[in-house]
């Protein structure tokens, strides 16, 4: 599958993929999975948690981030037919913010699960708004499969 051939848009959609509930959801697209990245968006708005004078602070993109991942692997369980896992995350290496993305306008992240250990997964997230890289990181995310 390729980038928005299926792409899941709308809170219901996406609420199929991830563990989180409003007021607390910071993705509403998942676009697809392309030679093993897979792509989400967020558009942030004025009354976001973590969106302050116009912008989405650090722990929003944080966040985003987590769910992207989140998204994505709960796309590849729904695939199997498999209940969507909850995941922790563990630790955040490396952040770098190269500047806040502002509400209004769409956030794309690529998310590349760099590999899995002990059920731990190394995840590598980049976020940009109109084509410019706001942020990266690697997440690790613990999944835990035992519902």
């Amino acid at each position: 599958m390729g980038i928005s051939e299926k792409a899941i848009t709308g809170k219901e959609g996406i609420l199929e993929l991830i563990p989180q509930r409003p007021p607390f959801v910071f993705v509403d697209s998942y676009y697809g999975e392309e030679g093993g990245v897979h792509h989400t968006g967020f558009t942030p708005v004025d009354s976001t948690l973590f969106a302050e004078e116009g912008k989405l602070l650090e722990q929003g993109i944080i966040e985003h981030m987590a769910q992207s991942a989140a998204a994505s692997t709960g796309y590849s369980f729904r695939l199997k037919g498999e209940v969507v896992p909850v995941g922790f995350i563990g630790a955040v290496a490396g952040f770098e913010l190269l500047r806040l993305p502002v509400t209004g306008m769409e956030i794309r992240t690529t998310i590349r699960f760099a590999g899995e250990f002990g059920g731990i997964s190394l995840v590598e997230a980049q976020s940009s708004q109109s084509g410019e890289l706001i942020a990266r990181t690697q997440l690790k995310i613990f999944l835990n499969t035992q519902q």
